[in-house]
């Protein structure tokens, strides 16, 4: 008889903070969590690093979401450094079940 494994987006805490910047290769990202804490970085392969800011934050709204298994509402502002937006996750939906 097997052993379940737990899915590893159970493990993950809860996602707090979406951090997107623009590189000359890519856009880059980092999504931090809580309970426990943790973060996932890594880059967007699409879009374009010349697009508008929107559309990579769309880019990431997704990503997150496909990688916590939950839909979150995110509001994003202009972080303190040219080409870098931070996006405060306001609600996160339940978790499905396993």
């Amino acid at each position: 008889m097997g052993i379940k494994r737990t899915p590893y987006w159970r493990t993950i805490g809860t996602p707090t903070t979406l951090v997107l910047y623009r590189t000359p290769d890519r856009w880059r990202f980092a999504v931090y969590f809580t309970d426990p804490r943790g973060v996932a970085d890594g880059g967007l392969d699409h879009p374009v690093p010349s697009c508008e800011p929107e559309i990579a934050q769309a880019a990431l709204h997704r990503r997150a979401e496909e990688l916590t298994h939950r839909k979150l509402d995110v509001a994003w502002q202009e972080a303190g450094q040219p080409g870098c937006w931070t996006g405060a996750v306001t609600n996160t939906g339940p978790l499905p079940v396993a």
